[in-house]
């Protein structure tokens, strides 16, 4: 029979390969396939608000951080937990990574213009694209398919290969550290990050 430990230690295993593999991703290559796809930046901000669909944030704990020290927040104001229905024996909540907070829209959307534009996250930097298994994938945007530049799409190759490491390696880190879904901490929620566990009280 597997245990919880091995299953774990695979994955970890899989995706050490999967890094191997990011890292030689050909950013030149990648670039022309987004140049060919094509996108420009309209500023609508509809990918920020709930009216036009999910605009539900990931965040990494470094992300978070870095939003705070430019905010002053606090991270409870920034990010909640990943909402999650998993429980441990004791019926506490376990759950992965974070999420911005929202008011409906984004709360740092503020008159239409992004607040913590600078340090906002990966997500944001490279919407509407996104590595799965090292394809280029396209999430519906309104600027998608008009003209880039050379320097345009180079850059957005290069932040998604950036990307798709720091994803690949937020996970590892987040799987080393795992201890499976259990009670004893304090408070009710588990958040599980690349820091370790987080128990707040919700």
């Amino acid at each position: 029979m597997v245990s919880g430990m091995d299953i774990i230690k695979r994955r970890i295993a899989h995706l050490k390969k999967t890094l191997e593999k990011a890292l030689e991703i050909d950013e030149t290559r990648l670039a022309c396939e987004i140049k060919e796809t094509g996108f420009k930046c309209i500023q609508c901000g509809k990918c920020c608000r709930q009216h036009y669909g999910d605009n539900t944030v990931a965040v990494f704990p470094f992300e978070v951080w870095r939003i705070c020290k430019q905010t002053g927040l606090k991270w409870k104001d920034v990010v909640i937990p990943t909402p999650s229905e998993d429980m441990d024996s004791e019926g506490n909540i376990h759950t992965f990574e974070w999420v911005l907070r929202k008011n409906g829209d984004c709360i740092f959307l503020e008159g239409g213009i992004c607040s913590v534009y600078k340090n906002r996250p990966y997500i944001c930097k490279t919407y509407p694209f996104y590595l799965y298994e090292g394809r280029l994938m396209v999430c519906e945007c309104d600027g998608h398919g008009k003209s880039m530049d050379d320097l345009e799409s180079r850059e957005m190759a290069s932040l998604l290969k950036e990307r798709y490491i720091t994803e690949i390696k937020e996970s590892i880190s987040l799987l080393e550290k795992f201890n499976g879904f259990s009670p004893g901490g304090r408070g009710n929620v588990c958040v599980h990050d690349s820091e370790g566990e987080h128990w707040l009280t919700l």
